[in-house]
């Protein structure tokens, strides 16, 4: 992520991204539901209570989750 060459912060807000990528590291708990920034998606039950690695693809539009650098799933994710 890029920040403007500012002492001050910007008083607007920043242009979403068209491309890059937003990696999060997860624990799965029982419930079997990953939580990215409080949307919940459903995950397969050999997830529960294993460490995931959700990568956002902003130009693809999807969401990626891997385990052990392997990658275990991939589902539509919108940017609002």
């Amino acid at each position: 992520m890029r920040f403007p060459n500012q002492k001050e912060s910007p008083c607007h807000r920043l242009k979403k991204p068209k491309t890059g990528r937003y990696h999060l590291v997860r624990l799965i708990r029982s419930n079997l539901k990953l939580n990215i920034f409080g949307e919940l998606f459903p995950v397969a039950p050999e997830l529960e209570l294993e460490y995931v690695v959700a990568t956002i693809d902003v130009k693809e539009q999807k969401l990626k989750l891997f385990r052990d650098k392997t990658q275990v799933d991939e589902i539509s994710y919108k940017l609002r």
